[in-house]
């Protein structure tokens, strides 16, 4: 059994197609959608189209993490498939993540080869979250379109800072695994969930890896650069006190300051205060 994890905030149509891709009814799936607060009607939309699936509807929007915790806690599957609403997964795909997670004992987390929906090469892995980290993001974001950059000299190259982590837009996880390191932290609540999860599996001694031959395609978000700093800031600031030596968070904390303003980085390092 596998349970699939869906979590929606006004999802509209790329909900229902994500959904679609599932094949539901599908035999030995059961599928849970927690709606973080949508206003566009989604709640009413799943009970009327897919009636086998599970809605979890919430009051507020309680951030991506704590959503799929919610459902995770709940759900009956040997393996959670976390995928966001705006993803959807082709044919073949759910199988073969299936068929990796079941093939290796050790293997904690496996994630498909994403594709934007024009068919174009998505990044589904990162180099580990750092200050070289990023750095290297930075050079290898231009050549997303090219082959190249998603094979093992790209990997080899990023090993650098780290090991890579994994985008949460679709992963295949083992139930055990996610349990026991507690699944998501939800001190993030959006952005950063992902790498602090896959950093977290691989300390407790799990493997993460990509299946290639699963491919599910990945629209991404659209929200404006500024709505995106005020969730994405927070995170990012979290995770390097977290996990990065103190010099690290000093410089980035130092870098926003200068790039944002003062009175913009005491809210991102607060957020529970302002949310």
């Amino acid at each position: 059994m596998i349970s699939a994890v869906v979590v929606n905030h006004n999802g509209g149509v790329l909900l229902r197609r994500c959904l679609e891709s599932l094949g539901l009814p599908h035999p030995g799936l059961e599928v849970l959608v927690v709606d973080n607060a949508s206003g566009d009607g989604s709640p009413e939309m799943l009970r009327a189209a897919f009636p086998e699936v599970r809605v979890l509807a919430q009051q507020k929007n309680l951030g991506f993490g704590a959503a799929n915790n919610l459902a995770a806690a709940s759900a009956t599957g040997e393996a959670l498939l976390l995928l966001n609403a705006d993803a959807w997964l082709e044919p073949g795909a759910l199988e073969r993540l299936a068929a990796r997670l079941d093939g290796e004992e050790r293997l904690g987390l496996v994630a498909p080869r994403l594709l934007y929906p024009d068919g174009g090469r998505q990044f589904c892995w990162s180099p580990e979250r750092g200050v070289l980290g990023e750095a290297l993001q930075r050079l290898r974001n231009p050549w997303e379109a090219q082959p190249w950059a998603h094979g093992w000299l790209a990997r080899a190259f990023a090993r650098l800072a780290g090991h890579p982590w994994y985008t949460a837009a679709c992963v295949l996880v083992r139930t055990a695994a996610f349990r026991a390191v507690g699944g998501f932290d939800e001190s993030f609540f959006m952005y950063f969930e992902d790498v602090d999860l896959c950093l977290r599996l691989r300390r407790a001694g799990w493997r993460l890896a990509e299946e290639p031959a699963a491919v599910v395609r990945h629209a991404g978000g659209f929200a404006r650069r500024a709505q995106v700093d005020e969730i994405y800031r927070p995170s990012q600031l979290r995770y390097y006190a977290l996990h990065r030596p103190r010099w690290e968070h000093r410089l980035i904390e130092g870098r926003l300051r200068r790039r944002f303003g003062e009175a913009a980085v005491e809210r991102w390092l607060n957020p529970e205060r302002t949310r």
